[in-house]
Formats: structure tokens, sequence, C-alpha cells
């Protein structure tokens, strides 16, 4: 994957897009004390380039229903692989999904409503060709949850 260089102001965008991505050129323009023709050029460039890939409003899982969250370590039979991901990538419930190094193939951060329906999506997932064996960890407490990069 290709990396572009970003400049200070293109760093400074990013970073309060990230804050509030509903903020508007305008206000962007003036808390970085530049033309608002050039955020607009800068954010479609950071669009069209892949840095910026969509905005997203972020939720309280517990809020909206979701009160488990964890992981789940994989280990796949590489002939299955890239079609067990495909799948696991397909799960509505999958936030995150990490292809890793070490004992486990992949590692997959879900979210689910309760333990029955955790319980159904660990038996969805050993269920997909190729997995091997499936490790729960259940988080008791978030300690912190922030997908922002920090520049």
């Amino acid at each position: 994957m290709m990396q572009i260089t970003l400049d200070d102001i293109d760093k400074c965008i990013l970073e309060l897009l990230q804050l509030d991505a509903r903020a508007s050129f305008a206000d962007l323009s003036r808390k970085l004390d530049v033309a608002e023709a050039t955020v607009r050029f800068r954010v479609k460039r950071l669009i069209d380039n892949g840095v910026i890939t969509r905005f997203a409003a972020l939720l309280n899982p517990a809020k909206v229903g979701f009160g488990v969250s964890g992981a789940i370590l994989l280990k796949i039979d590489p002939a299955n692989l890239e079609q067990a991901c495909k799948q696991l990538v397909a799960f509505d419930e999958t936030l995150y999904l990490f292809q890793s190094t070490g004992e486990y193939d992949v590692v997959s951060v879900i979210l689910a409503r309760d333990m029955i329906h955790l319980n159904d999506l660990v038996k969805r997932t050993k269920m997909i060709v190729g997995v091997k064996d499936a490790r729960v960890s259940v988080t008791t407490r978030f300690l912190k949850f922030d997908p922002a990069i920090k520049f």
C-alpha cells in the first residue's frame, strides 16, 4: 500500500476531522488560518488518496444495545484463510479483523447484544470452512476506545 506524504496542514485537518467529522470547511479554514478553498482541495485529495475512508459517528455500544464485546482468536487452515476472512468481514458484529503473526492467524474484535448472541456468533465463526480453533475472550470493561490517529 502506497503511503502519501502529509504536511502539517494535512495533519491538522485530519486531527480536527477526527474530533468532529461534521466540522464545515469554513470552520476548519478559520481554525487553521488558511483559505476555505485550500481546505476543500486538501480534504478532497485526502479522500481521493484513501487517507480518509469515510466520515462516521462513534457510538457507545452499550447505549445502543451491544452490552457484550470481546475478541475471537482464530487458527485457520492457510488454504482457506482468504475465504474465511471474507466471511468474517461480512459479519455485522465484526468491528475489527486483523491477520496476525504468532499462535493465532486472525483476531476478530466483536460486539454482541448479550451472551446468547455471542454464543451464536462463536458458533457461526467455528462453522466457517478452514477454522481449526477459536478462542473467545470477553471484555469486562472498556479502558480505552479511541480510534483517532495522533500525529
